[in-house]
Parts: C-alpha cells; structure tokens; sequence
C-alpha cells in the first residue's frame, strides 16, 4: 500500500528585484513601495535607497509575502489542508557602487547581507479507505497539523545595468547568494495513524547557490513589461515517516526555480510618474531528489505607481 503523502513547504525562497526606477525621489534619498494582490494573499515589496557620494550608496529591500488558502493534499481527493505562509525577507545592501553613470546609462554592483524567516502553518484532515486493509487495520480518517519554521542568512552580491532613450527604458539586474546558512524546526502530529502521533525536528545545515535575474523594460512611456527567474538548491533532512509508519528524518535535495511574467499599463499622474495596473503570472516548479516535481502557478494584480526616467 501506499503511503499518505504529507507534503509541507521549504527551501522555496522567494526574491525581489527593485529596478532602478524608483517611486519617490526626495534628493538623496530614495522610496519604492509595490502591493501586489494575488488570488490566495498579497507581496509587498519597499524599497529604500540612499546616496552617499554621487558614485556611492546604500539600498535596503524588504518583501512580506502573506498566503492562505484551502487545498487538497496531493493524491488524495478525499482531504482538506488549511494553509497560512508568511515570509519576511531583507536584502541589506550597504555597499552600491555605480561604476558608470550618466543621464542615460548607469552600470553598478552591490553587496552585503540577505535574510529569510518563512513560517508555515498547516492543519486539516485525509480519508483514505486503504488504509483499513492494512495489517493490523488503521483508522481510515486522520487528523493532523504540521508547523515549520525557518532562518536563512547569506553574503549577497548584486548587479545592475540600465539604459534610457526618449520612448524605451531597460534595465538588467542580478544577484547570488553563493553560500547560506539555514536553521529550520518542525512539528507534526498526525492523529489516530502514528504512535507516537506527534514529532519534532529541527536542524542547521548549508545550502548553495541561490540567484534571480530580473529584465524590466517600459515601452513608449506606457507599458512595462517585465521577466524574472531565480533559482535554488539545498540539501536538508525532512521530518517525515516510512511504510511501517514510523517517524524518519530523510536527507532530501532539493531545487526550486521560479520564472515570473508580468505586463502592465502605465496610466500618467503628473511629471514622471505613472500609476501602474497590470498582471502577473508565475511558474514555480519544486524537483525533490532525483525525480518528484512539484508545479505551483500563479496569478496575481499589480496596482501601484512608478517613477520613469524621461
């Protein structure tokens, strides 16, 4: 017989690119704010950027990610699983050196700190028929709850270059996180099924790499168009249980990329600035070991302002 497949989420590390046209310039300093509504939470992305010298300056990015939602667990039609994810993201960039900068051009490189803590909550229910025909029979409807938790830290490196002309603005932007550190905990209790029904595990281990690429272009003043990918990889121990139905802790690899599309209309406000509505839409695939993937995509709204180079 087959096992229940509990699956939980980790490792899936989401990003941020800020392009260097920012909402709201106030001299030497610089702030960006970016809600984006998707169909089971929100993102918001904030931005705050400062120039020491006219070649120096300093960047902090923030991203808060909130989901919730209701789904089945995967094969098993007859179950439900109440879902609630929060990730608080920082990306601490001190250091941003513009190499070249002109009206029209402006290359630069950063680098400083990254920081990941992803909390995920999951409760819910599965029925499964087989397993009353097991030797001695199992209850056929269990109960069952699974709280994770999860810090990241890495050295980051970022990257960036943009070009703006009178009806076409681009930029390209990067960064690798080439080592991190992670320490995770989790709880599971899955009721009648398991004896003990309840386990805990927690770990610190290392993950290499984690990198995302970004390509924002707007098009004669009013529509911005933008494509972005990021990747990781990790080897950790997952609290999880075998065919005789005991608690093991696995090794797993694990790799995560992510592609996101999003276009949308630029609607003018007055000088540079342009409210943003548009849509996006994400491919997110999860591969575990050497064979299982895992797709998750996604649609979400993007409604806020952006400030253009004329």
């Amino acid at each position: 017989m087959k096992k229940c497949c509990l699956l939980f989420c980790i490792a899936v590390i989401p990003f941020y690119v800020c392009a260097e046209n920012q909402i709201v310039d106030l001299g030497r300093f610089n702030f960006s704010l970016s809600p984006k509504i998707l169909k089971d939470g929100s993102i918001t992305d904030i931005g705050l950027g400062i120039m020491y010298t006219d070649t120096l300056g300093g960047e902090l990015r923030f991203r808060n990610t909130n989901i919730s939602k209701n789904e089945e667990l995967l094969g098993v039609s007859d179950s439900l699983n109440a879902v609630t994810e929060n990730s608080f993201e920082l990306f601490i960039l001190p250091i941003k050196y513009y190499v070249y900068k002109t009206a029209s051009f402006r290359l630069w490189s950063g680098a400083g700190l990254y920081y990941n803590f992803n909390t995920l909550a999951e409760k819910g229910f599965f029925n499964m028929p087989a397993l009353e025909t097991m030797n001695p029979p199992r209850e056929r409807v269990n109960s069952y709850t699974n709280n994770f938790s999860m810090h990241l830290l890495g050295p980051l490196a970022d990257i960036g270059i943009s070009y703006t002309a009178d009806w076409f603005n681009v930029a390209f932007s990067g960064g690798i996180i080439p080592v991190f550190f992670l320490h995770s905990s989790q709880e599971i209790s899955i009721v009648p099924l398991l004896d003990p029904n309840h386990a805990e595990f927690s770990q610190d281990t290392w993950g290499s790499p984690h990198f995302y690429v970004s390509l924002d272009s707007i098009l004669f003043k009013y529509v911005n168009l933008v494509l972005l990918y990021d990747f990781a990889k990790l080897h950790y121990r997952t609290l999880d249980f075998n065919d005789n139905l005991k608690w093991i802790t696995p090794e797993r690899s694990i790799a995560t990329q992510s592609f996101k599309i999003e276009a949308s209309v630029l609607l003018p406000m007055g000088g540079n600035m342009r409210g943003q509505i548009g849509y996006g839409y994400t491919f997110d695939t999860t591969r575990i070991d050497a064979g299982v993937t895992i797709s998750g995509n996604r649609q979400y709204l993007i409604l806020t302002a952006k400030k253009i180079n004329n």
